[in-house]
This record gives C-alpha cells, structure tokens and sequence, in this order.
C-alpha cells in the first residue's frame, strides 16, 4: 500500500524547512509521496519564496503547490487529498517535526495490517458541540492534556478513501441554532463553532471506523518543569519520539513584524518564550535566506525586549528541544 504526507505550511521557511529536514533525513524511506501546500498568509517576500519554492522542487518525491495568499487551514488539505493518489496519508502541520526514524513506518504498518482505520490524537473541545459527541460516541474527556472528539490535524494517519467520503470540508465549522445533525444525534440550542479538522472527525467517528489515540506531544508553556516532574510529554521519564511545536506561524507577518504580544499573565508569557525557543531553533538550523533571517531574528530580539520575557528560560527551552530533535 502507498503512502503520502499531507503538509500545510505558512510559508515560514524556517519552519517548513526544519519539518521537511527530517523526513528527508530521518524517515524518507518510510513513505512514497510529499505534499506540500504552502499558503503565503504569513506574507513571506517574493524573493524569499522564491528560493523556498526552487529548494523543495529539486526533491522528486515533493509535490508542491503554492498559494500567493492564504486559504485558510481546511482548504489545503481538501486540496491535497484531490491531487493524492497514495492509500493512506499522514496529516502533517508544518511545526510537527518528526525526527526519530521508523514512528511513522510504525503507525502506517497499524492502518497496513487491519489492526486500527485511523490514529489520532485528540484536541480540546467544549461545549454544546463537545457534550453532544460525547453523549453519542460514548467518549471519556476525563485525564490530562488534551481531550475531545476532534483530532489535531498533525500526526492524524488515515485511509485517503475514508477521507474522500466525507465532504471534504475539513476546515472550521458552524452548527447553526436549530439544525439537527446526524453525525451528533443532536439539534442545536444555539449557534455553536468548533475548530478546524473537527467536523471532518466527526464524520469520520459517524462512519464507525477503529481508532487509535496517540500522543500529539504538543510543546507546553511549563516544559522545563513538566520534564523535571515527569508529566504530560515526558510522563513517566518517557522521552516524546515526535513534537508539535504549536502556532509557530505567528511568525513572520505576526509577532516578529511587530505584533503586540499578549503578555497579561504568566501562562501566556511562558506560552510565546516557547515559540520564540522554536523560531530560534529554526533559523538556526536552517541555512540560506540570509537578509530575511536578519530581519527575522531582529523580530525575535524586539520581542523578547518588547514583551519583557525571560531569556533564561528561552535558552533552557532552546537547549532542551534543540537536544530533543538531535541537531
């Protein structure tokens, strides 16, 4: 059976490129196809996607696709799922880096052999929406970290044709006050939203599929303590094999271009160090694009002198996850 990769980026080349580094250089083998939809909502300089563009074309299992401005999150991979010919496919965000080899050949082999029809790792829902789908799929939201009925978009392995049997609006989505929904069993007492990729997880739950839950391993504003207490990524002293470095395409165009920062209490102080660890970690490793990368690490260093924040933790978060990723 085939296997592809779905990305959807912001066209932060630092970003993308750190995530493309390592399925070129730790899983390559593992899977046939790389999709690549990048969508300049971050409004990267022509010249800078220029050379992003030509770098990704000269890899033969990349299949591009570019949009000079954003689509929004569902539409890329409504569209990557069109163009797609392989089997099964990893959803993949542009800041899920995978760097150990042989995870992803691990959860394709789980669909390959008939043992599950998806893995994927829950996202935090609430309300209406939530209650509903609990009640119906008899979920249990209980336990720390993320819980719910959607999955996250990133590190999702499934079948392309139980993707292509839904309405392939995998985007957010509105349930309008008074509409009932078969998929929930459930009429609306009010307007209610939920976020994107979680309407196309509840098709895909109504459909009656097997799942496997794994971990999204997504980076946390107390990731230095949850190390050193043994909890959430690193519950029981396990060391995370993958890490979701969590809305780093706020970057260019966003708080490295001069965005005021929200900085109103501790939890969202510590929440951008964790980025600004991340968009460090990624112009670090990743060469080229030199005038850009002046102007983007002078973005990082307003930041940090803008918003107060603490460079000692940056630094150990910096250390730690650059020590993680083993570059």
């Amino acid at each position: 059976m085939s296997r592809a990769i779905f990305i959807s980026s912001c066209a932060d080349p630092f970003i993308l490129l750190l995530c493309v580094k390592f399925f070129q250089e730790r899983f390559y083998e593992e899977v046939d196809k790389c999709y690549i939809n990048v969508n300049n909502h971050a409004q990267v300089p022509k010249e800078v996607v220029r050379e992003l563009l030509g770098k990704l074309s000269q890899d033969s299992k990349i299949h591009l696709i570019y949009h000079p401005q954003g689509i929004g999150n569902g539409m890329p991979v409504t569209e990557m799922v069109l163009l797609s010919q392989e089997d099964n496919i990893l959803l993949l965000e542009d800041d899920g880096f995978i760097y150990t080899p042989g995870v992803v050949d691990g959860y394709f082999k789980k669909i390959e052999s008939g043992e599950t029809d998806l893995l994927g790792s829950p996202r935090y829902s609430y309300g209406e929406v939530a209650d509903a789908a609990k009640k119906k799929y008899n979920l249990d939201y209980s336990g720390i970290g993320d819980r719910g009925f959607g999955w996250w978009p990133n590190f999702f392995f499934a079948k392309r044709t139980d993707l292509l049997k839904t309405d392939l609006d995998f985007g957010s989505k509105k349930y309008p006050k008074g509409e009932y929904f078969k998929e929930l069993d459930h009429t609306f007492t009010e307007d209610c939203y939920t976020d994107t990729f979680t309407w196309a997880s509840l098709q895909l739950r109504y459909m009656g599929l097997s799942i496997e839950e794994i971990p999204q391993f997504h980076a946390s504003p107390t990731e230095m303590e949850d190390k050193r207490d043994g909890k959430m990524n690193w519950e029981n002293n396990k060391t995370p094999s993958y890490i979701h470095g969590g809305s780093l395409s706020t970057s260019w165009n966003g708080y490295l271009s001069g965005k005021e920062p929200d900085v109103s209490n501790e939890n969202a102080v510590r929440e951008l160090e964790t980025r600004i660890s991340w968009w460090q970690i990624c112009s670090d490793v990743i060469e080229g694009y030199e005038e850009f990368k002046k102007q983007y690490k002078l973005g990082i260093v307003t930041l940090v002198s803008k918003g107060n924040l603490n460079d000692k933790r940056i630094k150990a978060k910096y250390d730690l996850y650059r020590n993680l990723l083993k570059i």
